[in-house]
């Protein structure tokens, strides 16, 4: 009974391999197949961009990156997928029959059109390298770059603010102008990313001097604009807090006073508004010669430290007083010669026995 019972489950095991190996044979001729349509499409396509007229524009090499780039990824996919059919292949070498031998043929072939679609490729890569060297449009950009970057830093150094306590009007002018700096900024930034964009797909994996020395270009570029949003955004919050910190005061047309004021009293306001402001610009003068900020004015002491400074006298009496109750000696019984040296008698010699007291 035993015995029947393992050759049962032999023959189950067989069958199931069977099954299993018939699955596997399906899906591989399926996987060949599906190699095979992607195999002639994408050879007509890199035969086509290969007989292309060169490129020289910026914005025609932009859309031939792109293209590459999905190639990259679609060779990325099916690069796992032809290594999963030849390693699928292996379990079938012991069949021997015309099947598998036609499969054999089969898997040659996607493998040899596999390496020209790679031999494709990259000859269109390095067609698109070499005409990107070539673009005068490209190492214009760059340069124009390089240049339109040290202009920007030295409109963000001449913009930012300097003292934290200029005129509001002043903090003002340069928010805007670092506002509008920024917003220059962004724009710039896509153009630069596409660069990059190029940059990564044709010149980073180059070992030509040449390539190495452009994507570096674009590689400062790149850190240079990322430098300068970071310190822009850094001098906004500056100028921000700064607007924030010191006091705006309104000039006399921008003041509404409902038609309730007469001349004379407008004129001493206008007066008050013109001290102030004389004021306040001695004051920056004074911050900008000696580098110092001035103490502010002395407000009114507050009513606590009014009363504190009446009452302190009268308190500092009573504790004298209370000092000149303790040296009194507490009670007539208690009055002997030691305690009778008290602060009164103080400068008069106490009685002392040299061999001890007298007998009583």
């Amino acid at each position: 009974m035993e015995r029947w019972d393992i050759l049962q489950a032999q023959d189950l095991s067989s069958k199931l391999r069977i099954k299993q190996n018939w699955q596997q044979w399906q899906q591989l001729n399926s996987d060949l197949a599906n190699i095979n349509a992607w195999l002639d499409q994408t050879e007509e396509a890199l035969e086509e961009l290969q007989k292309a007229d060169p490129v020289t524009s910026m914005q025609t090499i932009e859309q031939r990156v792109k293209k590459l780039k999905e190639m990259l990824k679609a060779f990325d996919n099916y690069k796992a997928l032809v290594l999963s059919v030849n390693l699928t292949s292996r379990d079938f070498k012991e069949v021997d029959s015309t099947a598998f031998k036609e499969l054999q043929n089969r898997l040659r072939r996607v493998n040899l059109r596999w390496e020209k679609a790679n031999h494709l490729l990259g000859t269109w890569k390095k067609g698109l390298q070499e005409s990107l060297m070539c673009s005068q449009d490209f190492h214009e950009t760059n340069q124009k770059l390089l240049l339109w970057l040290a202009s920007a830093e030295t409109q963000r150094h001449q913009a930012r603010v300097k003292e934290p306590s200029a005129d509001p009007h002043v903090i003002q002018e340069s928010r805007k102008e670092l506002m509008q700096l920024e917003k220059e900024l962004l724009e710039r930034k896509i153009q630069v990313h596409a660069l990059q964009e190029i940059s990564t797909y044709l010149l980073a994996s180059s070992y030509r001097v040449e390539y190495i020395e452009a994507d570096e270009k674009v590689q400062i570029i790149g850190k240079k604009l990322k430098q300068l949003l970071e310190g822009v955004s850094h001098d906004l919050k500056v100028a921000r807090s700064s607007q924030e910190i010191v006091p705006f005061l309104p000039g006399l047309d921008e003041l509404d006073f409902g038609g309730h004021l007469q001349q004379p009293e407008i004129a001493r306001i206008s007066k008050m508004v013109d001290g102030t402001k004389k004021r306040r610009r001695r004051r920056n003068k004074r911050v900008k010669e000696t580098g110092m900020v001035s103490p502010p004015a002395l407000e009114s002491p507050s009513f606590f430290s009014r009363v504190l400074r009446a009452a302190l006298p009268f308190q500092l009496l009573l504790l004298l007083l209370l000092l000149f109750a303790f040296m009194v000696p507490p009670s007539e019984e208690d009055y002997n010669c030691a305690r009778a040296n008290n602060f009164a008698r103080s400068f008069y010699p106490m009685l002392h026995y040299v061999n001890g007291p007298p007998p009583t």
